[in-house]
């Protein structure tokens, strides 16, 4: 198995006791940053929870893991920094304070020399984790564990004053996600705070006197928590002083719904800076008590922030009914029970775990691409229209990016970058996912080529397949792989990665397949979008490969009657029994789950261009032009009758 470019995290929920029974096993509370190791052909890449490269940022632990005896893994941790006691802090390692050594601690062990580890019972890959691992104390090192008496374990790591525990079920496997099998027991209240403005300094204190603190409520808006104007260090202070001066702002960034800040001397800031704090309680009013600063929180977005609070069990289901609301990877959903998909009975939080199910799928085929939606509040069944722009309405989880359109102006294009942001548009009704060609940060440099074959009524599926294929030969000629999904209709995509391109010489390719394909067999394909020329035919839809057009994301639900799903699939797959109706929201995950390995699995590790040669090339033979007459010999005339 080819081992992925990226692997959504598994996350605990926050519970009020640690559990009971054999069946679960506890680890301390990890106080540092959170990171996936990925170790390819002995180089590692350290990721974030977020999925930011973060290996320059640890070299020493990069190399170290990378001096793994494995050709290939995905380990699972947190970087901390130790004392020469042992002892950790959070402070220490993101100030990088002398006298401290920072160390990989792993925990999980998800891939491995061609093995996907993760639908084994979690004890199974401990047990392969401690192999790789034994005897290392260094750079990277082995996360040990109790099993079974939760109470006790989190009582002893209260005593030595440590953040907690994490109790794990032992036989579950790894799942994307926030859920019921992995959750944290704290000792101290403890969490991270938006931070939204900051109060001058005082006497011979420098930069500032307090941060203001928020949480996020259900409907997105930053609520007042407090001020923390203890825990910073000199370094701290000239760091938060520099941040905040460049993220300044008029207006306050807190809701008027709930507590007022009520600091005359307020300075606002963009509310982006997350920071962890630890406090005593809560007081009736939502603010905090007894606040200390402990460091910025660069590997959690501010979007995800919310007020936690402990759960009474992690055994017991979190759905209620209609009216009741869940958490699905951090996100709140309200009715939850709201059937989405009428003939399958799929409610809105069906559609929120099918993409907690499939994460790791579909997240990079739509993160950071502005999005087109389409929205059906009430389900398929209902009303549902299409939305191109980011309105007010949009859950905080999803992203903003301006773009420039037709005519010089501006306008803001929603996006995501994780599987929260995913799941804050299953929340609103959002069941198509349509991404442009073009990521957020290069939106005139495309980076994939998209060839829409729709066939009309009454077209076999197997002429749909002869057209992908033809399509393939096509672009296999130029040295082009290409990848093919269904559309989640009758009609299938044939996708081809690129380096960034521009988007004159992507639409000027899409238009020379098409056109191809229409000389080769006028009869059976068209590049007309009228109805009247689609007969009998397969329109090839080259302006996909537009600027602002968009196609449906590989596996994005559509808003139809059987719950489709556009879902990859290998080509020789293509030529076997698999057809459209096959591939829905209930039936992906249980497909992904027995595949060997992702149809898809190369598509971003293939290294291609595709260029304005690739155009000229698939252009038809210029016509041999006709010689003009030898001058100073008369042209015939034609005889008169």
């Amino acid at each position: 198995m080819t081992l992925p470019a990226w692997v959504s995290p598994q996350l605990a929920t926050l519970v009020a006791a640690a559990p009971v029974g054999d069946d679960w096993l506890h680890e301390v509370k990890l106080d540092g940053y959170r990171i996936l190791a990925r170790i390819e052909r002995g180089r590692a890449r350290l990721l974030t929870r977020n999925r930011q490269n973060w290996t320059d940022r640890f070299p020493a632990v990069a190399e170290a893991a990378g001096a793994l005896p494995v050709k290939e893994a995905f380990l699972d941790g947190e970087i901390v920094a130790f004392d020469r006691g042992g002892v950790s802090s959070f402070q220490a390692l993101q100030e990088g304070a002398e006298g401290w050594s920072l160390a990989y601690v792993a925990f999980d062990l998800l891939f491995l020399d061609g093995q996907d580890l993760r639908s084994r019972p979690l004890l199974e890959r401990k047990r392969a984790l401690a192999r790789l691992l034994r005897g290392r104390r260094g750079r990277v090192r082995y996360s040990e564990h109790v099993v079974g008496s939760g109470p006790k374990a989190h009582q002893r790591a209260c005593r030595e004053k440590l953040e907690g525990i994490v109790s794990k079920r032992a036989s579950a496997p790894y799942t994307a996600g926030r859920g019921p099998d992995w959750v944290k027991v704290k000792c101290v209240a403890r969490q991270e705070f938006v931070i939204g403005g900051y109060t001058d300094p005082e006497g011979a204190r420098a930069e500032l006197g307090s941060l203001l603190l928020g949480v996020h409520d259900r409907e997105g808006r930053l609520l007042y928590a407090g001020r923390v104007g203890t825990g910073f260090t000199q370094a701290t202070l000239a760091d938060l002083g520099k941040r905040l001066r460049r993220l300044a702002r008029r207006t306050s960034p807190f809701s008027p719904e709930g507590p007022r800040p009520g600091a005359r001397a307020a300075h606002w800031v963009e509310p982006v800076l997350v920071g962890e704090v630890a406090f005593t309680e809560w007081t009736r009013d939502g603010l905090l008590r007894h606040p200390a600063f402990e460091g910025l929180r660069e590997d959690k977005p501010a979007a995800q922030v919310v007020r936690e609070g402990p759960r009474a069990s992690p055994a017991r289901r979190i759905a209620g009914g209609s009216g009741a609301e869940v958490a699905v990877a951090g996100v709140h959903l309200t009715h939850p029970d709201r059937v989405l998909y009428r003939e399958q009975a799929i409610t809105k939080l069906g559609l929120a775990r099918y993409y907690e199910a499939v994460a790791d799928h579909i997240v990079p085929h739509v993160a950071d691409r502005p999005l087109s939606l389409v929205r059906c509040p009430e389900g398929e069944g209902g009303q549902c229209f299409y939305q191109k722009h980011a309105g007010p309405g949009l859950p905080t989880a999803v992203k903003r990016v301006r773009i420039r359109e037709r005519g010089g102006a501006t306008a803001a294009y929603p996006y995501v970058t994780d599987l929260p942001g995913l799941v804050a548009l299953a929340q609103i009704g959002v069941l198509e996912l349509h991404p442009w060609n073009a990521r957020v940060d290069r939106i005139e440099r495309p980076d994939r080529l998209v060839l829409d074959l729709d066939p009309a009524p009454g077209v076999a599926w197997e002429r749909v397949v002869e057209a992908a294929h033809a399509i393939r030969e096509m672009l296999g000629e130029l040295d082009l792989v290409s990848f093919v999904k269904t559309t989640g209709g009758k009609g299938l995509h044939v996708v081809a990665p690129s380096r960034p391109t521009d988007w004159e010489t992507l639409r000027a390719v899409g238009e020379a397949i098409g056109a191809a394909l229409v000389r080769g067999a006028p009869d059976r394909y068209t590049v007309n979008p009228l109805k009247a020329a689609r007969r009998g035919r397969i329109f090839v839809d080259f302006l996909r490969n537009t600027r602002g057009a968009t196609a449906v994301a590989a596996y994005s639900p559509r808003a139809r009657p059987d719950a489709p799903v556009s879902t990859p699939l290998g080509w020789r797959e293509l030529d076997g029994d698999a057809r459209p109706g096959d591939f829905t929201v209930t039936t992906v995950p249980r497909r992904l789950a027995r595949l060997r390995q992702d149809p898809w699995a190369d598509f971003f590790s293939v290294d291609q261009a595709i260029t304005a040669r690739t155009a000229r090339a698939l252009a038809p033979p210029a016509a041999p032009r006709r010689s003009p007459p030898p001058r100073g010999r008369a042209r015939s005339r034609p005889a008169r009758s």
